[in-house]
């Protein structure tokens, strides 16, 4: 009788390239490009959390906000980011590994219209410079032609309902945001992006979540109280268990051992939060 191994790559062999993969985690390399967007996602978070006052109501895993942000800043953005990767990377591996995948007929009725609302972002753009200038004429033009899916919703919208709507948003800063992502789309290659990128992100995006629902439905007979307690166990579960080892390519910024301690610490937050929740609905 011959046992077959789990698949480990070696991960270092595709250090030569300019996406190398800068960790193992189980059975999957992460690769700099991922560790990168998570990278700027908390680096984005971080400087929301400077620029504007964070609140105090209730944050489903932290007791608010600022303790949320206290957190990572502790830890440091390099590390949580390299938590981020390896949390989604373990979860993906087991939904796959229990069959929890979406057909292809989901992930392109999601892409196909983000697609359409990321080439007609220029009009988004334009709509919140319109707004914020009071241009009333030249909202209801744009609103007659433009083909970005959002834009429909806001054509029997007041312009008061438009300026509440918007807020404090800038445009001069939603452009920002729109050109780097369009400098992103061209070094990677546009159609590459659309044909192969973002539709392998949303399998795994999309994988996680059904894995999510399969455990909470499978809870109804369960021990817990609240369904989201079955999925903290098994997110328990399953990073307890799992294997993690950088390349030569890691950000030297990155720690493995901060970034297990980081996960378990805020599944543990998560528990409490979860009991407090508890005791009041049992009041």
């Amino acid at each position: 009788l011959v046992w077959a191994l789990p698949y480990r790559p070696h991960c270092a062999a595709f250090a030569w390239d300019d996406n190398p993969a800068i960790a193992r985690v189980g059975s999957e390399c992460i690769r700099l490009s991922d560790y990168a967007k998570r990278l700027r996602t908390v680096e984005a978070g971080i400087e929301y959390a400077e620029r504007e006052p964070l609140p105090d109501d209730p944050y489903p895993f932290f007791d608010n906000l600022q303790a949320g942000h206290e957190l990572v800043m502790s830890y440091g953005p390099e590390t949580v980011a390299l938590a981020d990767a390896i949390r989604h990377s373990a979860l993906y591996q087991r939904a796959v590994s229990d069959g929890h995948t979406p057909t292809d007929e989901e992930v392109s009725d999601y892409r196909d219209p983000n697609r359409l609302r990321s080439e007609s972002t220029p009009d988004f753009v334009k709509l919140v410079k319109l707004v914020e200038k009071s241009d009333l004429a030249g909202i209801e033009e744009l609103l007659e032609r433009s083909t970005h899916p959002d834009i429909d919703m806001f054509k029997d919208v007041s312009l008061t309902e438009l300026q509440e709507s918007f807020g404090s948003l800038s445009w001069r800063e939603f452009e920002k945001s729109w050109q780097e992502r369009e400098a992103f789309l061209e070094s990677v290659g546009r159609e590459r992006y659309w044909s192969k990128i973002y539709p392998a992100e949303l399998r795994r995006d999309f994988s996680v979540d059904i894995l999510e629902q399969s455990v909470i439905d499978a809870s109804i007979d369960g021990p817990w109280e609240i369904p989201a307690q079955a999925w903290l166990s098994y997110r328990w579960e399953t990073l307890s268990r799992i294997s993690v080892e950088l390349t030569s390519a890691a950000p030297p910024d990155a720690n493995v051992n901060g970034a297990l301690v980081y996960l378990a610490e805020l599944l543990e937050k998560e528990r409490r939060s979860l009991e407090e929740l508890e005791r009041r609905r049992k009041r």
